[in-house]
């Protein structure tokens, strides 16, 4: 039980903080690669207004000025004079290129303008926007200058692919340094969830003690107590001989009885729960298993008037054949009595329980089907649990909420399941399903 509670809290523990985690990366991611689009602009400005300037003062205007101004290959720069290309440009430019420029051009006027705080001169007229043609995202600067009586236009395009390369880049790090933090993080919540249960375990263990000494000390008084009764019965035939008395002493019988069956099953559940709980584990013929636990309770079903049929073997996609399953018989046909038990104490008279033996796919299900007031959804996972009893409808003096609790521990020791579903028309069917050679435990 704490097993599974431990690895639900760790999951959830980490799970929380990976959420927290991937939040302050995320606030991380957002903040970087705002600086570094930051940083392109200004790059990007210092370039523009470096051009802007070396064209006005028509300094050194060579292709070697032109390679060293645009910086990165996936730069253009168009210079014209009057509304023509210069030289410079038609050997600079391929096609696509100056198709790219007459494009940013046409958008220009309707682009989301970049303010620039540092103007080259005043007598240059320069507008920065971005500009995305789907494939591509630039910076672009478009100047304006007036030489003795000619026009020059210069149009400077910053391509950010190297920029978005950096940001993938960085986002696939971002990912990885999160996917890493998140064995580190389950490994400190396996580690905290285990001491904040701890306490808990120690105290169920001290729990499970207790009522297996307690449990185990009852057993020598209960015993001397049937003894007693029953030589006293024997031998003082008078003293039984009232109606009054006969019925005091059958109830003391019964009560005694009914304490140690408790006593037994606690004992045994203890045990379980302890894996000290000891299993012989041998090829079983299932069929015969379930005959064998057909038989004796068949007169209990004949006597409240109820009908309990066997169905031994009911094989899916493969030939009918006795299954052969490596297990412990004894306390597989414990578990099936308990459910058997459960079965005919909870179905009306005239109602019918039926017994089943289902293989499929090398595992061996076997089921006991009844007819009776069934188990609402909500408390199917909860009568596996120790002591839980239901309301007072299904609450009988004689049960006292352990037997699930055993045929489930007994299940998991054989690396089986056992669940409870509605039966169709009313009732519930309790299933077990067993691997034909189950992991030993």
């Amino acid at each position: 039980m704490f097993r599974k509670a431990h690895r639900k809290l760790s999951a959830i523990c980490c799970l929380t903080m990976a959420w927290i985690v991937l939040a302050i990366v995320l606030c991380c991611l957002h903040v970087s690669e705002k600086n570094m689009y930051g940083q392109e602009k200004a790059l990007f400005f210092l370039q523009a207004n470096t051009i802007s300037s070396d064209l006005y003062a028509s300094k050194n205007i060579s292709m070697e000025w032109y390679k060293r101004n645009i910086g990165n290959e996936a730069n253009t720069l168009s210079i014209e004079t009057d509304g023509i290309p210069s030289t410079l440009t038609s050997l600079a430019l391929s096609p696509e290129q100056q198709s790219l420029i007459q494009e940013i051009k046409k958008a220009s006027p309707n682009a989301q303008k970049l303010p620039n705080t540092r103007m080259v001169s005043a007598k240059i007229k320069q507008e920065f926007f971005e500009y995305s043609n789907g494939a591509e995202d630039y910076l672009v600067m478009n100047a304006r200058f007036f030489e003795k009586e000619h026009k020059i236009d210069a149009a400077f395009l910053y391509s950010l692919a190297p920029f978005r390369q950096n940001v993938r880049l960085q986002r696939m790090l971002f990912l990885f340094i999160w996917l890493a933090s998140l064995l580190a993080l389950y490994l400190f919540s396996h580690l905290f969830t285990s001491r904040v249960l701890q306490p808990l375990i120690q105290n169920d263990e001290k729990q499970k003690r207790f009522i297996a000494f307690a449990s185990h000390e009852l057993r020598s008084p209960l015993a001397v107590f049937k003894t007693g009764l029953s030589i006293l019965t024997q031998q003082n035939p008078s003293l039984a001989g009232s109606d009054k008395t006969a019925r005091i002493f059958t109830l003391m019988d019964t009560e005694m009885s009914r304490m140690e069956r408790l006593i037994q099953d606690l004992l045994c559940l203890a045990k379980a729960e302890q894996a000290a709980l000891h299993f012989q584990f041998q090829p079983a013929n299932l069929a015969d298993l379930l005959q064998s636990a057909y038989e004796k309770h068949a007169p209990i079903a004949a006597e409240k008037q109820i009908s309990l049929t066997l169905i031994p073997i009911c094989s899916q996609g493969q030939p009918k054949q006795e299954p052969i399953c490596l297990c412990d018989p004894q306390r597989i046909e414990q578990a099936v009595a308990i459910l058997l038990d459960n079965a005919l104490s909870y179905t009306p008279a005239g109602q019918k329980v039926t017994l089943r033996l289902l293989r499929q796919r090398g595992k061996c299900c076997i089921q006991v089907i009844d007819t009776g007031i069934g188990i609402p959804d909500r408390e199917k996972e909860k009568i596996f649990d120790k002591f839980y009893r239901m309301d007072s409808s299904r609450s009988q003096k004689e049960h006292y909420g352990l037997g699930l609790s055993i045929a489930k521990e007994i299940c998991h020791a054989h690396n089986g399941r056992i669940w409870a579903s509605d039966t169709p028309g009313g009732g519930s069917t309790f299933t077990i399903r067993l691997p034909l050679r189950p992991t030993m435990l």
